[in-house]
């Protein structure tokens, strides 16, 4: 009887202790993760609106390094295109001399130096690609009439110097007038704005 009723007792122990809680307050830990809800607010909410934030990258963005080959190579394009994507690089960077000679009416000795380069890269890039895909793209065929409109500009313009000491703009059948000129610089430079824009958007 009496170890019947002692394991009774201690089973009766075991039953109350069975499942007990922690007795007592539990410290306040929220002060403790303040500081983590503060950052992450001030991380969602930008003080800034699209267009300033558009203003901030175009400030960090350094221009393309055309003049870096492997820049070219490695960066800008695919590998399948690489050396034609280089060869038209190369104009691009005359293209945009030209465009700046005829934006600063630069002389004509630089004039024509320039219009020099830009034909013989050009007729490169022509007999290069002629017999290849790179023919049919629209900027292979783009190149071949800035080339053409460079070099009719360029002999209109020496051909109007040389006939200056001979024949004054004002003749009535002088074709070698200022306007003419200037019509003709106007519209070589709207075409050499096009070309930039389609060789700098080849994919």
């Amino acid at each position: 009887m009496r170890k019947f009723l002692t394991v009774l007792l201690l089973f009766g122990i075991v039953l109350i202790t069975t499942g007990a809680g922690y007795v007592g307050t539990l410290p306040n830990i929220e002060a403790e993760f303040d500081y983590l809800r503060k950052e992450s607010s001030e991380k969602a909410m930008t003080p800034y609106t699209i267009q300033e934030l558009d203003e901030k990258n175009q400030e960090k963005l350094k221009p393309i390094p055309r003049e870096d080959d492997s820049y070219v190579d490695i960066i800008i394009k695919k590998d399948k295109t690489t050396k034609y994507l280089k060869d038209v690089n190369h104009v691009i960077i005359i293209l945009e001399k030209l465009r700046k000679c005829l934006n600063t009416n630069q002389d004509i000795q630089m004039f024509n130096a320039i219009v020099s380069n830009l034909i013989d890269n050009v007729e490169y890039i022509r007999v290069e690609y002629k017999d290849k895909p790179e023919s049919n793209y629209l900027s292979y065929n783009r190149l071949q009439v800035v080339s053409y409109e460079a070099r009719e500009v360029a002999s209109f313009r020496t051909q109007g110097l040389a006939k200056q000491k001979y024949m004054p703009y004002s003749a009535s059948n002088n074709v070698y007038t200022k306007e003419n000129l200037d019509k003709k610089l106007e519209n070589l430079l709207a075409t050499v704005n096009e070309t930039i824009f389609v060789l700098k958007n080849l994919e």
